[in-house]
């Protein structure tokens, strides 16, 4: 199974000269025959890091109160471009490791 990986919405900010992104990455399968499916992630993108989240609320608690026990995984800059320039075999969150 096939997919790809599309950024469905990105909004930049800047705080004491450190600027992030927060955007929503959508994840879908092409393939009809097997009845296609999507999900999406919400995501901030900052000093070469992804972390991605599974809700909004997630996310805003870890900018709230940073690093505590919200669901979040990390990917590498390089390794998000390489999945974000092909076709993925399989799920993106397939390809996250979460923790907690």
């Amino acid at each position: 199974m096939y997919t790809h990986i599309t950024t469905a919405h990105e909004e930049e900010t800047t705080q004491q000269d450190k600027k992030k992104i927060i955007g929503v990455l959508f994840n879908y399968s092409s393939d009809v025959e097997h009845d296609g499916w999507k999900e999406s992630f919400v995501y901030i993108y900052k000093e070469g890091m992804y972390i991605f989240f599974n809700t909004i609320i997630e996310m805003i608690d870890y900018l709230l109160y940073g690093e505590s026990k919200m669901k979040r995984a990390y990917m590498e800059e390089q390794e998000f471009d390489e999945l974000y320039d092909s076709v993925i075999d399989g799920k993106f969150a397939d390809k996250l490791t979460w923790t907690n």
